[in-house]
């Protein structure tokens, strides 16, 4: 998925280049959505238009859904597609839906974080109408429409949404990761707060403290005050007066809670100024007089919610996921194989997102959504402002993950492969194969499998049975016989550490086994 629309580009004068020209400079491509989201557009389609030039057939329906009016909603474009391809296909008839987003590559140190979007917040925008009598400026009251909704502007923003971080926010989940896989480059706090937490809200002050508003923000409804309108003319009294709220809605709270706080918080304002709350869609008449009741001001206080979003389903990410599995082991074989990460272990993890994308119109065709536009820190410049540019390397490494992708998946029941070979070790050959292998990794390792001890030499074997079963088993249907996966759990880390790029019979086999074995070891 990707959307063909752009936002506006503003004051041309202010582009180093014209947006609507693209420039080259040698390493970034710049022009108004170059990053978002035309680089996912072009490349999917450029990955598709080569496999068709090599006669490449899809083992199961492949749908390309480009909508035109991403940036203002998808009402006219995705929904109307999501609409179409469920009545095809069905609720939940889809395996994998694959879209813009996420938080891209994140390196620390040795290791780096690939950070699909499992989840989105939630989205609502409020309107607040004051309806008050106007009048001439020279016989005011104490208080104007203006003056009443600063009061309930202050009041709005002197109670923000506080983070918290509950087990199931994605957040966490990356949160524990870099302290298992970066413990020397995360703060000292992170690994004992994730053990000792309980409510959420000691561990979610640590992090919107130290790592700011994008952490978080990944925890907290967020509302902010954008639209304020009210007043003529100079001398003339404002009649009506608006302010346009917008919230994002942590995946822990819902529309109806927020809906009832911003009630329960200007209820008592409304009071005092002897206004009718009419908070949305309900009246609220105030048989208690105003506290001011001298000074008070006749009128209405409305509380109006459009474009309402409740937070969206997380994408599962268990290791007992097939179409995770699959695509998490996409991500970490083409990264880790790109000249500009050679070294460096990905860690594939799923994160929530602060924005929203075309997704929010498929939740019924597929639990599993995933967001991610896959690109490095610092490759994706200027989205929605001025000089937006893409590093063009990194739109290459984004290709090389859609090829991988469309290539490896298959129909739901092939996603595991069946071959006609068994396998089984027992605990001294795995301890064995294991130092073996940790030892092959600390000399030069040569092709030849008789430069290999005999523990070792027994793995080789075992795995070369493994690399003909799979290339004979479209041949041998009628054989469903499963590899005993458990067992070779040891074997398969050991393998993943030998250097790959020694020998390409192993690297074939390694990244095979990675990308298309359900039962790798999981990815966290």
């Amino acid at each position: 998925m990707a959307h063909q629309d752009v936002v506006p580009a503003g004051s041309v004068s202010r582009w180093s280049h014209p947006p609507f020209d693209p420039y080259y400079d040698g390493r970034f491509l710049w022009g108004r959505g170059s990053s978002d989201c035309k680089n996912n557009l072009i490349g999917i389609l450029s990955v598709v238009e080569s496999l068709l030039e090599q006669g490449w057939t899809p083992h199961r329906t492949l749908v390309l859904a480009f909508g035109f009016d991403g940036e203002t909603g998808g009402v006219r474009g995705a929904a109307e597609i999501s609409k179409m391809l469920e009545n095809t296909w069905g609720r939940y008839g889809f395996a994998m839906v694959l879209d813009e987003g996420g938080m891209g590559l994140t390196t620390m140190g040795n290791v780096v974080y690939a950070r699909p979007g499992i989840a989105e917040k939630g989205y609502m925008d409020v309107k607040l109408v004051i309806e008050v009598k106007g009048g001439h400026s020279s016989r005011p009251p104490a208080h104007s429409g203006i003056g009443i909704m600063a009061e309930l502007i202050v009041a709005l923003e002197g109670h923000p949404y506080i983070p918290i971080l509950t087990r199931k926010n994605p957040l966490r989940g990356y949160l524990e990761c870099q302290a298992k896989f970066s413990p020397r480059e995360v703060e000292p706090w992170l690994f004992r707060a994730l053990i000792d937490d309980e409510d959420g809200v000691s561990i979610g002050r640590w992090p919107s403290e130290e790592r700011g508003p994008m952490a978080r923000f990944s925890m907290q409804t967020s509302q902010a005050v954008d639209i304020v309108r009210g007043g003529d003319k100079v001398n003339a009294l404002p009649e009506a007066v608006t302010a346009t709220v917008n919230y994002r809605i942590a995946s822990h709270n819902s529309l109806e809670m927020v809906k009832n706080q911003i009630a329960d918080l200007l209820g008592p304002l409304a009071h005092k100024h002897g206004l009718k709350l009419r908070h949305f869609g309900q009246d609220h008449d105030d048989e208690h007089p105003a506290t001011d009741a001298a000074n008070s001001t006749t009128g209405t206080l409305s509380l109006f919610s459009f474009n309402d979003l409740s937070p969206s389903p997380i994408s599962p990410t268990a290791p007992t996921n097939k179409v995770w599995n699959l695509f998490s082991a996409t991500i970490r074989q083409v990264f880790e194989n790109t000249t500009t990460l050679a070294g460096k272990t990905v860690i594939p993890v799923g994160d929530i997102m602060q924005g929203n994308t075309d997704t929010i119109h498929y939740w019924n065709l597929t639990q599993n959504i995933y967001r991610f536009s896959p690109a490095r820190e610092g490759t994706r410049i200027g989205i929605h402002t001025v000089d937006e540019r893409v590093d063009m390397m990194a739109h290459v490494e984004g290709m090389r993950l859609y090829y991988g992708q469309l290539t490896r998946i298959r129909s739901e029941t092939n996603i595991l492969y069946k071959f006609d070979t068994i396998i089984n070790f027992d605990k001294a050959d795995l301890e064995s194969t294991t130092s073996a292998a940790a030892a092959a990794t600390q000399v030069d390792l040569l092709p030849a499998a008789t430069h290999l001890n005999p523990p070792w030499q027994k793995a080789t074997n075992a795995v070369s049975g493994l690399f003909t079963g799979l290339r004979k088993a479209s041949d041998h249907t009628s054989k469903k016989i499963e590899v005993k996966v458990q067992n070779l759990l040891p074997f398969l880390r050991a393998l993943s550490a030998l250097p790959r790029e020694r020998d390409t019979r192993w690297n074939w086999v390694h990244e095979l086994l990675r990308a298309r074995f359900e039962a790798f070891p999981p990815l966290v």
